[in-house]
C-alpha cells in the first residue's frame, strides 16, 4: 500500500498519474485541435482532446458520485473508489490513521475474511492496491473486462461493513505499518521531508505532518480509534466511484445502484480551516544524517491546486528541473559541478501546498555556494526574461506526456479519481489549456511572488563528521506487496505473431511491432552481456560508459542532444546495457536518429567523463551506508563466488578511481557493436519505412568479432553459511537468504514459476510467505521468495528477502526455513496451485500494457530464442503444471541446508539487536 504526499517530489511532470506521485497532481486536459495554441502540433493536441470527453457523471441519492468512462475496445476495466479523506483530516494526536485504515480495508467484513480480497483477485488474474495522500485515500482493482464487476461487490461491502478487530488481524497489520515506516527511514530524504513539513506549515496545519504518521501515534493506535475514523469519513457522500475501460455504461450504472444505493449517507465533520503562514525571515535547520550525502532541502509555501497560479508553477517546475536542459541541472550539476542531482517540485492540493528544491551535494564542495547559486537562479527567473525556447519546451513536454499517459486505462482512471476528489471534473478539463496558456510573464511573476528568499525554509542534512558525499537515491514510492499491474492490456488472446524480425548485414537485429492505438513510437536497444566483458581491474567501466553515451557524440554535444529530445517532449535514456527513446509519432526520425547516434558515435568528452566519474564514486560511497544495498551486494557475492554476477555492478571505489576516458572508449568500441545489439521498435509506424530508416542510420556501424566470455560454474554452498553486517544506525533489518538458481532454458521453468507463486511471489498476500510472515504475523512490510524472475542466460538466484524489525532475526530465519522445507516435503493443495496458475494465465496480458512493455517482451523473447509464438507456449506450459510438479521442483532446486544467509542492520554477528544510535534530531 502506498503513502503519497506533498513531500514526494515530482521529478518529472505527472499528467495522468498512473501511480499517484505527488499530492493533487492533476492531469492536464487537452484542447480541441482548432483551439491548439500557436506553436503546438494540432494533431498532437487532437490526440488528447477526447481524454475527458464522454464521461458519464451520476450522483446517487445517498451522495455517491459516479464517473463512468467507457473506452471502446479496451479489454480491461479499472475501478476506483476515492474517499475524500487523508492525513490532513487527522487529529494532531492521532496522525497516520488514514494510512493505517487503508491497510485494514483489505482485512475484510463480516462476509469477507482476511485474505479473501487477494484470493479473489488472484483467481481472476487481476490486481488490487490502494494509496493514501494528504487529501484522499484511493482503492483500485484492475480486471479483464469480462469479470470486473466483482470489484464492486467488495467496495460496496467494505464501504459500510468494515470490521476492525482481532479476528481481522488489526494487531498484525500494525506490525506491517510500523515496518513500512521504518523502511522509509532507511531511505534518503525521508527524515529530511519529515523535518521540513512542520517548519513550512506549522505543526497544527493540515499538511504539517507526514502521511504515514508519527511513529508514536502509529504504535499507540487502537481499533476503537481507527474505527471512529472510518465511521467519521467512510460514507457514500464522501466518496467517488470511477469505472474506466471496456464496459457497458448502462449495465454498470444499474449494478452500482443495486450495490451502493442502499448504503445510507451521513453527516460529515467540518474540514480543518486553512492555517495562514506568515514568515518575515528564513528558517534554517540542520540535522545529522546517517548517510554519506550532504543534502539541501528548501521549501516555499504556495497555493492550492485550483489556484490560477498553479499552472504557471507547474511550468516553472519543468523549466527549473525538467531534464538536462533545465536551469538547475545545467547550473549545479553540469556547470559548476556542485551537485550529483537537483530537482524541483510544485505540490499542491485542497490546501495551499509548497514548492520544493532538493539538492545532493558532491564531496568537498562548498554547501554555502550551493545555496547561493540556487537563490541566484530564483532571482534570475524573477528579474530576467526567459531564454528562447524555454517556455515552449516545458509546455511541449507536458503535452507529449499527456499523450504517453493515454496508454494506460488505469492511468486515466487514476487521473479522474485524483482530480474529482481534490477539485472537480471541470478542473481536469481546463488544466491543459491553462498550461498551454501560461506566458513568460506569468512564469516571471510567480517566481517573484512565491520565491522570496526571506520566506524560505531550509533543511540541511549533513553526514556525521568524517563522512563524505554520495549520490542520489530517490525515495521510492512504497507499494503494497503485489506491485499494481497496469490496467491497459490486451486480453488473453494477445499475440505477437505479427511481429517482424530483421537481421541487417552488420548483424544488428531489429524487432518490430506496429501498434496504431496511440500516436507514440518506442525503441529499446539491448546490448548483450555487457557486464560479463568487464575486466576485474576495471569494474564500473560498463556503468560509466553507459552513463556517457548521451553526453556527447561526433555529431552533437551533450547539451544539444538533451535540447533536441526535450524540445519535442520526448524521452531518451542511455545506460550500460543500451538505451531507449520514446517520442510522438511525428518525431520518430528525430528519436531514432538520436538513439542510434548515441549507440554508434559517442566520443566521451573529458568534462563529462570527469563529472560522471565523480558522481559514480559518490554513489559507491553512499551505497556503503544503505543497509539493504550492502546486504544485497554481500549476498550476491556469497552466492556467485568468482562468477562475474557476484561483482558489484557499479564497481568499487578502487577500480572506478583508476578509470580513464580511454578505458570507456575502448570498452565501447569492443562491446557496443551491431552484432551484439538488438533493437525493438513498437508503436505507430510503417515497418518498411522504419527498416529503411534504421539501415540508413547504421550504415557505418561495422560488425566485429566478439566471443561471449567463458564464465565459471556456480554451485550451492556445501553447507549453510551466515554473515551478518552490523550497521547500528539502520532502522530495519534487511535479510537475504538463498543460493544459485536456474537458467531461463531450464526445462522446468514453468513449474518453478508456479512454485514461486505458491511460495513467495503471489499478488497481494496470497503466497505462503506473505500470508504468514506479513499478513498473519505482521513481521514485515515486504517479504518475497523467488527463483524464476532472475533466470537468464547465466544462472539466476533463488532469493528469500524480508525487511523486518531488528529483533526478528532468529524468528524470520526459522520461519523461512520451515516454509522451504514444507513446500519440499508436502505436496501443495490443489487450490493453491490452481490459484497460482489462474493468476499467471489471467494476468499475462498485463505484460503488454504499453508500447514500452511490448518492446521489453520482444527483447526477452529474442534473447532466449522463444519465438513469436511464445505466448501460446507460455499458456500451455503453465496450464500443464500439477501439484506433484510443484513439490518435485521444490525438492530438486531448493536446498535449505545449503543456503547463504546475509543480513544487515542494527544487529551483532549472531543477529541479536545492538545499541542503536538515537534518530537524528531535527
Amino acid at each position: 500500500m502506498t503513502v503519497t504526499n506533498v513531500s514526494v517530489f515530482r521529478l518529472a511532470l505527472v499528467l495522468l498519474a498512473a501511480s499517484a506521485l505527488g499530492l493533487g497532481t492533476a492531469p492536464r486536459q487537452a484542447v480541441r485541435a482548432a483551439d491548439a495554441p500557436q506553436g503546438f502540433d494540432p494533431a498532437t493536441v487532437k490526440a488528447v482532446a477526447s481524454l475527458y470527453d464522454d464521461i458519464r457523471v451520476e450522483t446517487l441519492d445517498n451522495g455517491l458520485k459516479v464517473y463512468l468512462k467507457p473506452v471502446p475496445g479496451a479489454p480491461v476495466v479499472t475501478t476506483m473508489v476515492a474517499y475524500k479523506v487523508g492525513s490532513s483530516d487527522e487529529e494532531l494526536d492521532q496522525t497516520g490513521l488514514s494510512h493505517y485504515l487503508e491497510h485494514l480495508m483489505f482485512k475484510g467484513t463480516a462476509k469477507i475474511k482476511p485474505g479473501d480480497i487477494d484470493r479473489l483477485t488472484l483467481r481472476n488474474g487481476g490486481a488490487n492496491n490502494a494509496y493514501t495522500s494528504e487529501d484522499y485515500t484511493i482503492y483500485h482493482f484492475d480486471f479483464a473486462a469480462d469479470r470486473w464487476d466483482a470489484a464492486l461487490e467488495i467496495e460496496a461491502d467494505r464501504m459500510l461493513n468494515l470490521r476492525i478487530d482481532k479476528e481481522h488481524e488489526f494487531d498484525e497489520e500494525k506490525g506491517a505499518v510500523i515496518n513500512e515506516l521504518q523502511r522509509n527511514e532507511d531511505e534518503p530524504w525521508d527524515l529530511e521531508q519529515k523535518t521540513i513539513l512542520p517548519l513550512l506549515f506549522g505543526k497544527k496545519a493540515p499538511y504539517g505532518h507526514p502521511v504515514i504518521g508519527e511513529r508514536e501515534h502509529v504504535k499507540g493506535a487502537n481499533a476503537e480509534v481507527i474505527k471512529a475514523h472510518y465511521d467519521k469519513w467512510y460514507h457514500p457522500n464522501n466518496a467517488s466511484l470511477i469505472v474506466c475501460g471496456g464496459f457497458d455504461a448502462d449495465k454498470a450504472l444499474a449494478k452500482i445502484k443495486q450495490l451502493f444505493g442502499p448504503i445510507p449517507k451521513a453527516k460529515l465533520p467540518e474540514r480543518k480551516p486553512v492555517v495562514e503562514v506568515k514568515r518575515a525571515k528564513p528558517i534554517v535547520q540542520e540535522m545529522e544524517s546517517k548517510f554519506e550525502v550532504p543534502r539541501l532541502l528548501v521549501g516555499y509555501n504556495t497555493v492550492t491546486s485550483a489556484h490560477p497560479d498553479s499552472a504557471a508553477l507547474t511550468v516553472l517546475e519543468t523549466i527549473l528541473s525538467g531534464g538536462k536542459t533545465s536551469r538547475l541541472y545545467t547550473k549545479l550539476v553540469e556547470g559548476e559541478q556542485l551537485a550529483t542531482s537537483v530537482s524541483a517540485g510544485n505540490s499542491a492540493g485542497r490546501y495551499p501546498g509548497w514548492f520544493a528544491f532538493q539538492v545532493e551535494i558532491l564531496k568537498d564542495k562548498d554547501r554555502n555556494r550551493v545555496e547561493k547559486v540556487l537563490l541566484e537562479e530564483m532571482k534570475k527567473l524573477a528579474d530576467e526574461p526567459l531564454r528562447d525556447g524555454e517556455l515552449h519546451r516545458a509546455q511541449q513536454n507536458i503535452l507529449a506526456s499527456s499523450v504517453f499517459a493515454r496508454e494506460s486505462v488505469h492511468g486515466l482512471a487514476d487521473s479522474i479519481a485524483q482530480g474529482v476528489t481534490t477539485n472537480d471534473l471541470d478542473y481536469l478539463k481546463k488544466y491543459l489549456p491553462q498550461i498551454l496558456a501560461v506566458t513568460a510573464k506569468d512564469v516571471q511573476r510567480v517566481a517573484k511572488q512565491y520565491f522570496d528568499p526571506e520566506t524560505r525554509v531550509t533543511v540541511w542534512s549533513l553526514p556525521a563528521k568524517g563522512k563524505g558525499a554520495g549520490t542520489e537515491k530517490k525515495p521510492e514510492t512504497n507499494k503494497r506487496k503485489a506491485n499494481r499491474l497496469a490496467a491497459d492490456a490486451k486480453t488473453g488472446a494477445f499475440s505477437l505473431k505479427d511481429s517482424q524480425r530483421v537481421e541487417l548485414p552488420n548483424g544488428l537485429i531489429l524487432l518490430l511491432f506496429e501498434n496504431h492505438r496511440v500516436p507514440v513510437v518506442v525503441a529499446h536497444a539491448a546490448v548483450h552481456n555487457v557486464h560479463l566483458y568487464e575486466p576485474d581491474d576495471k569494474l564500473g567501466v560498463a556503468t560509466l560508459t553507459g552513463n556517457l553515451l548521451d553526453e556527447g557524440t561526433t555529431v552533437h554535444k551533450g547539451p544539444e542532444i538533451a535540447e533536441l529530445i526535450e524540445d519535442v517532449g520526448g524521452a531518451l535514456g542511455m545506460g550500460s546495457t543500451g538505451g531507449s527513446v520514446k517520442v510522438l509519432t511525428g518525431d520518430r526520425k528525430l528519436g531514432l536518429g538520436l538513439l542510434f547516434e548515441c549507440l554508434t558515435k559517442s566520443n566521451f568528452p573529458k568534462e563529462a567523463f570527469d563529472r560522471d566519474k565523480t558522481r559514480l564514486l559518490s554513489q559507491i560511497d553512499e551505497s556503503e551506508t544503505l543497509a539493504d544495498s550492502r546486504a544485497r551486494r554481500a549476498f550476491m557475492a556469497a552466492v556467485y563466488g568468482k562468477h562475474p554476477n557476484g561483482r558489484p555492478g557499479f564497481g568499487t571505489h578502487k577500480t572506478v578511481e583508476k578509470l580513464t576516458a580511454a578505458d570507456c572508449e575502448a570498452f565501447y568500441k569492443k562491446v557496443f557493436v551491431p552484432n551484439n545489439t538488438t533493437v525493438a521498435i513498437v508503436g505507430d509506424f510503417d515497418s518498411k519505412q522504419v527498416i529503411d530508416e534504421v539501415k540508413a542510420l547504421t550504415a557505418g556501424w561495422k560488425k566485429s568479432t566478439l566471443d561471449r566470455p567463458e564464465t565459471p560454474a556456480v554451485d550451492k554452498p556445501k553447507e549453510f553459511t551466515q554473515k551478518v553486517l552490523t550497521m547500528p544506525d539502520a532502522a530495519q533489518l534487511h535479510f537475504y537468504m538463498g543460493h544459485v538458481g536456474v537458467t531461463r532454458k531450464n526445462p522446468d521453468f514453468y513449474k518453478l514459476l508456479v512454485m514461486d507463486y505458491v511460495l513467495g511471489t503471489g499478488p497481494g498476500f496470497t503466497d505462503r510467505l506473505s500470508a504468514r510472515l506479513r499478513d498473519r504475523e505482521g513481521l514485515a512490510y515486504t517479504v518475497t521468495a523467488n527463483i524464476s524472475s532472475s533466470a537468464d542466460i547465466e544462472p539466476g538466484v533463488f532469493t528469500c528477502y524480508i525487511g523486518t524489525d531488528t529483533g526478528n532475526f532468529d524468528r524470520v530465519k526459522k520461519e523461512f526455513l520451515e516454509e522451504l522445507n514444507r513446500i519440499r516435503d508436502e505436496k501443495p493443495k490443489d487450490e493453491e496451485v490452481t490459484d497460482a496458475k489462474q493468476y499467471l494465465l489471467g494476468s499475462q496480458a498485463f505484460q503488454f500494457t504499453t508500447d514500452a512493455s511490448i518492446a521489453g517482451q520482444l527483447l526477452y523473447i529474442e534473447k532466449h530464442h522463444l519465438g513469436f509464438d511464445y505466448l501460446e507456449d507460455y499458456r500451455k506450459g503453465i496450464a500443464a503444471v500439477t501439484p506433484d510438479d510443484v513439490q518435485a521442483v521444490a525438492k530438486k532446486y531448493l536446498d535449505p541446508k545449503r543456503m547463504a544467509l546475509v543480513a544487515a542492520g542494527a544487529v551483532d554477528a549472531e543477529g541479536k539487536p545492538v545499541g542503536k544510535a538515537p534518530p537524528p534530531k531535527p
